[in-house]
């Protein structure tokens, strides 16, 4: 692979960044910033959650515990609980970008970079294939997203006096809700059943079990879609 075309993919990694995702994980953290202002957090504290956790469910977790007066212990392992998903996702894509220069600390660095927003634009069929390609459209997809992150975390923050609560709210469902399109978008039976499964399931769940229903949803669901076989693994059309 030629220097040129590693930059090509870079400057597409950047460009798809600052597309669907500038509004979905901007809003996102901008939610996250309101809320943050809210429960009493300084801005830089704010802003270092959104770039060392980078993952904005545990960043909500960690801030709900906070305010309950939880320890840092406590508050850790929530977090880490919270992120588990990204173990998998990472297990799927970290082989797909080949070697990493500084070797094992080079894979730590991408796999904390990963979200769930760049894990979905580099699995669909258009991402970069050849390894070294991928690996440079990651980077500066992931970098470029992780610092509209903290701009949006930052702008939330300062303007949360002005933002009605049920917006700031309704702006930490945005980057689900793209997750969910990016989703969509791979035409895949499992995962499109895995989606309707989950999403049918949470309100019964939430009605029994209210603090687990969207853990034991998201499980049941993706549990019932992969368990029926290769036949929904398919591409639809």
């Amino acid at each position: 692979m030629t220097k040129s075309e590693s930059r090509s993919a870079a400057f597409r990694g950047f460009r798809d960044a600052i597309s669907v995702p500038l509004l979905m994980v901007g809003g996102g953290m901008a939610g996250f910033g309101a809320l943050a202002h809210d429960i009493g957090f300084a801005s830089w504290e704010a802003v270092l959650a959104s770039l060392l956790v980078w993952a904005l469910p545990a960043q909500v977790v960690a801030a709900d515990l906070y305010t309950s007066g939880a320890d840092l212990i406590a508050i850790a392992i929530a977090a880490t609980l919270a992120s588990m998903r990204f173990f998998p996702m990472a297990v799927a894509l970290l082989p797909t970008l080949g070697k990493p220069r500084g070797g094992r600390l080079g894979r730590i660095a991408q796999a904390q970079l990963m979200s769930a927003t760049s894990w979905a634009f580099l699995m669909r069929g258009s991402a970069p294939s050849e390894p070294r390609q991928r690996l440079a459209y990651h980077t500066v997809f992931a970098l470029t997203c992780l610092s509209i992150g903290a701009l949006g975390t930052i702008a939330g923050y300062l303007g949360a006096a002005g933002l009605p609560r049920p917006l700031a709210l309704g702006l930490l469902f945005l980057n689900a809700a793209s997750f969910t399109v990016l989703l969509i978008e791979t035409r895949n039976r499992q995962a499109l059943l895995a989606v309707v499964l989950g999403a049918a399931l949470c309100a019964p769940i939430h009605s029994v079990i209210p603090e687990a229903s969207l853990v034991l949803a998201s499980v049941i669901g993706g549990t019932l879609a992969f368990v029926l076989g290769d036949r929904l693994r398919k591409p639809a059309g």
